[in-house]
């Protein structure tokens, strides 16, 4: 009869242990409970000790030490740095899993130079942001920056905050407001604008720019600079072009650049490819018609188009034409009769390629 005692002695206290331990588990394991998304962030060289104590701070985890052992247990030490929207109801495995597949509450979206207004909104909703609640920010947000303030209202011009969107590389969660968006981009305009002392330049060479110079015309310019031009040590001349045409009082004022029929097309949902017979079209953006620079930017100009803005190359060119050699390069002229030979030569090049 002993042996039966002992027996079943030791069976209630396995079963005992087993259940404290489920207990034990459940609750290291488990979350507090909360009813409301928590976003945590891991930065880089972030140890296991130190996430699983960033977890803890958060009320994500009772037990932080249990985490690390759940972790090496569970052979998942590689955790990836980010920030994370953790759901009600998400337990320490699910949070484990999240972190350890890198599952962030960010999405990364490049903004290439030159891109205009409606390209930036057609990537921003294939990553899954409002498009249309962007686009209607960039004529109705609250102002947060004085170049804000400065840009006209001119109902010309299709989005008033168009080449200010800074070309770079953001991180914007996925809950993000189309407002947070716009000004997280005007912020590294404004960054960039401080750096390159463009008010100050604006002033102290004023000679070699054009008159009636503003922030806004000096973006308008970068814009036609940053889609003309291919080649970083080409930008500063072609500027120089364009205020050498601005500023030659006769026909010459008439830029002609291609690059604003592009946009029109864009704007109308078309692709960017000019035709000869778009050169006639009534539009405030041919500036194969109007006289002077368009109603405003036709893309977002990056640090070197801007500068080459401000400090342009002092030249007597007057016109330029792509070369055929695939180099991205221009021939420069600084009269029609030449301008008008080497469109010959480029078009001869191009044959023979």
């Amino acid at each position: 009869m002993n042996w039966f005692l002992r027996i079943l002695f030791t069976i209630l206290l396995l079963a005992g242990w087993g259940v404290l331990s489920y207990l034990y588990a459940d609750f290291t394991l488990g979350s507090p409970k909360r009813d409301k998304p928590v976003e945590v962030e891991i930065p880089p060289d972030t140890s296991l000790k130190q996430i699983g104590n960033i977890l803890k701070e958060k009320r994500l985890i009772r037990e932080s030490y249990f985490f690390r052992f759940y972790a090496i247990y569970k052979k998942k030490t590689n955790l990836k740095a980010g920030v994370y929207q953790i759901e009600p109801g998400e337990t320490l495995a699910d949070i484990l899993n999240k972190i350890s597949a890198g599952d962030e509450n960010v999405v990364k979206v490049t903004i290439p130079p030159g891109f205009n207004a409606m390209q930036i909104a057609n990537r921003l909703e294939r990553l899954g942001f409002d498009k249309e609640g962007f686009l209607d920010a960039l004529n109705h947000k609250k102002p947060k920056y004085q170049f804000e303030l400065e840009i006209p209202n001119d109902p010309r011009r299709p989005y008033r905050l168009e080449g200010y969107l800074y070309p770079s590389t953001y991180q914007f969660r996925k809950n993000a407001k189309p407002e947070d968006i716009v000004n997280a981009m005007l912020e590294q305009f404004a960054k960039c604008m401080n750096e390159l002392e463009a008010r100050e330049q604006l002033t102290a060479n004023a000679k070699n720019l054009t008159k009636g110079m503003t922030i806004d015309k000096w973006v308008t310019v970068a814009s036609l600079v940053e889609r003309e031009g291919q080649v970083k040590d080409e930008l500063p001349r072609i500027a120089g072009v364009i205020y050498n045409r601005l500023n030659s009082g006769n026909d010459n004022q008439i830029l002609r650049i291609d690059a604003t029929l592009a946009y029109i097309n864009l704007m109308n949902g078309k692709p960017a490819k000019v035709t000869a017979s778009m050169k006639n079209i009534r539009n405030p953006y041919n500036t194969y018609k109007i006289v002077g620079l368009p109603p405003g930017p036709i893309g977002s100009p990056d640090r070197d188009a801007l500068e080459a803005a401000l400090n342009p190359e002092k030249h007597n060119y007057q016109w330029y034409v792509t070369r055929s050699d695939n180099s991205g390069r221009h021939y420069f002229s600084s009269t029609y009769r030449q301008h008008q030979q080497f469109i010959q030569l480029s078009n001869r090049n191009e044959a023979v390629h």
